[in-house]
Parts: C-alpha cells; sequence; structure tokens
C-alpha cells in the first residue's frame, strides 16, 4: 500500500459516519476519487458514485458501504445525562464503561457510557443492560448547560480511531465498512492508469447499509449495471471460541474472501478464482445459504435482476469498539479486481447455461 492509500485509510477511518449521517465520509470520498474518475455525482440518500467510461457497452458496479454502527441520543434528563438508541447491530453488552463521540454542529464531544462500579452492584444490577438503562456522561453540570452543546439527534460513535499493530495488522472501529470505500476507490484509481479498459465501472460509496441495506438499491436501479460487486467485511474465524465447522474457515492476512451460495452468481465467481490463481494471488472462499447481509442482496432484485457477488475482507470482532483487519488483504483485494475487471467485455456471458 503507497503512501497516498494509506492516508486516504486513515482519514477514512478517523471520520464518523454512522447510518444516515455519512456526508463527512462521502466528500472526503468524492475529493479523493475526483483526481482519477470523469463522472461524480451523489443522490438524495446520500450514495456517492463514481464513474470509468469503458469503450465497450458492459458495466458493473462495485460498491462499499460507507457507514457505520453506532447510536443517537433521545433525551437528555435533568442532571445532563444522555440517553440514547442504537444505529445498526449495536451489541448493548460490550456499551458500559465505552469512550465515544457526540457528533454535534460544532464539532465532536467526548462522552463516556456510565456504567456503575462492580461494589455498588445488586443482583438485578448483574443481568445484560438494556440499551434505555444507559447514559452518557460529557461531563454536562445540568440539562440546559448539556443542550446548549448536544442536540436531541445527534449521532455518537465509538472512540477509537485507525491504529496500526506489528505484522501488517491494524485496528480500528469502523473498519465495517470503511475499508469497503476504500477498496473501491483504490480499485478505481488502478483501473483509471488502464488504457483502453473495455467495462465501464461504476464506484460506489453507498449508504445506509447497516440498518437495512438501504442506499445501495436505489443507485443499482438508476444505473442499471450487468454485474454487481459489493465490497464488505466478513467474519473472520481465526480466533478462539469459535468452531469452523460451523462458521467456515476464514483468517486474517489469507487474502479476500470469494462468496458462493444461494445469491451470488456461480459464473462470477469461478471467474474470479480463475483470475486469482492466474495472477498468483491469495484468496478464501466463504458460503452464503441465503442473503449476503450486503449491498449485493439489493443490487440483485434491482430491474429485472442483475448478476451479483460478494468479494470481503476478514474482519475480527465486528461491530465492536475495536475491529481488527490485516492490511495486506485490502492490497490483494484491489489486485484481484482490477485484473478481474479487465476481463469484462461484451462478450462477457452472466447468464447459467
Amino acid at each position: 500500500m503507497d503512501t497516498a492509500a494509506k492516508s486516504f485509510l486513515q482519514r477514512l477511518l478517523d471520520t464518523p459516519g454512522p447510518s444516515g449521517y455519512e456526508q463527512n465520509v462521502q466528500k472526503l470520498w468524492r475529493e479523493y476519487v475526483g483526481a482519477f474518475c470523469q463522472d461524480i455525482r451523489a443522490d438524495v440518500h446520500n450514495n456517492v458514485v463514481a464513474t470509468l467510461r469503458g469503450v465497450e457497452n458492459f458495466s458493473l458496479m462495485l460498491a462499499g458501504h460507507a457507514d457505520e454502527i453506532g447510536m443517537v441520543i433521545l433525551n437528555v434528563d435533568d442532571n445532563g445525562y444522555l440517553y440514547f438508541n442504537k444505529i445498526g447491530g449495536v451489541d448493548p453488552t460490550i456499551l458500559p464503561s465505552q469512550r465515544v463521540r457526540v457528533l454535534t454542529k460544532n464539532g465532536r464531544m467526548r462522552g463516556v457510557i456510565g456504567k456503575k462500579p462492580n461494589h455498588l452492584l445488586d443482583e438485578e444490577d448483574r443481568k445484560l443492560p438494556k440499551i434505555h438503562e444507559l447514559w452518557i456522561d460529557i461531563g454536562a453540570k445540568d440539562k440546559a448547560d448539556a443542550l446548549s452543546k448536544v442536540r436531541i439527534g445527534d449521532p455518537v460513535v465509538f472512540g477509537e480511531d485507525f491504529e496500526e499493530m506489528q505484522n501488517g495488522f491494524a485496528v480500528a472501529r469502523d473498519f465495517d465498512n470503511r475499508v469497503g470505500c476504500f477498496v473501491v476507490a483504490e480499485t478505481l484509481r488502478a483501473l483509471s492508469q488502464i488504457k483502453g479498459l473495455k467495462a465501464t465501472v461504476f464506484g460506489v460509496s453507498s449508504a445506509q447499509e447497516e440498518t437495512g441495506v438501504w442506499g445501495a438499491g436505489p443507485i443499482a436501479y438508476a444505473l442499471k449495471p450487468a454485474l454487481g460487486i459489493a465490497i464488505d467485511v466478513t467474519h473472520a474465524t481465526d480466533y478462539p471460541a469459535l468452531s469452523k465447522n460451523r462458521f467456515g474457515n476464514v483468517e486474517l492476512g489469507k487474502g479476500p474472501v470469494l462468496t458462493r451460495g444461494v445469491k451470488t452468481s456461480e459464473l462470477v465467481y469461478e471467474m474470479l478464482e480463475q483470475t486469482a490463481q492466474q495472477n498468483g494471488i491469495p484468496y478464501q472462499v466463504e458460503v452464503e445459504t441465503g442473503r449476503t447481509g450486503t449491498d449485493a442482496d439489493v443490487m440483485a432484485d434491482r430491474g429485472g435482476g442483475i448478476a451479483v457477488t460478494v468479494v470481503s475482507i476478514p474482519n475480527r470482532y465486528m461491530h465492536t469498539s475495536t475491529e481488527m483487519i490485516h492490511l495486506g488483504d485490502l492490497d490483494n483485494c484491489v489486485k484481484l479486481l482490477v485484473a478481474y475487471i479487465q476481463r469484462l467485455e461484451d462478450k462477457t456471458d452472466l447468464i447459467p447455461r
């Protein structure tokens, strides 16, 4: 990963953007891809599309969602404590004592989700917490003080930013799925240097995936591509407490993950696998027996239906405040997509025979 790419990745990861509040992430993404894409536009759902025009008619949509899980302020009590609800799949069991940031109109405000000390707990307190029983402490003197800084409806994210670790590993709160829109951008950057690209590529930084996979559907309907590829994260199973016999075998640092399953195209899978093998790119395989839980699900159903697949980055500890990936998997994902897309042309047949 070159210096420009790593700097862009860090800025993406350090920019908060829970579902419905992705605008700052999308602004950053739009500015970055504007250096090498001919046509960039946004829609009312906060999706951003960047286009590379090919010389033939075949088109595909690469989608990586920009949003992350988070919370939103519901109420402020008389003492200035903030009560909240979740945005997306937030696990209440991890919330007590977490440092968070409230995204206000005047900037980011630090807070902590309160937790009664172990010494003071009674039997009822030891039960699993409910969201409405938790509060955020921003150090306000009272309700008026809190409301002078925070509004009802302000979003909240976890407090952890990007940090590199040893051996190519890294942690951040929002690899799901800031790495997806990063891979889409870097794939566009690499493809923009290739003369005579046959396929038109619609690179999409999509919105509102974490709250129901809502953003990618309308944009797929508008673009009408022949093929849709969702770039997302998937569960790594290479740490204690997970059974590979139950969840499959996915490891960090072993390459991007290709999907086989009910919703995804077997023809696309075969061509991706062949491309990886021919180019010496490491890859892994996972199986989905129903919906994929990604943008691919809504892309598949647009218009008369389009062929879809999912290419994923292995991710440990998904939907916690500190997720972990291997940076090499990002590089190999970009390499695979660039090599694969160069093979697409008008003669590419996506209908099973």
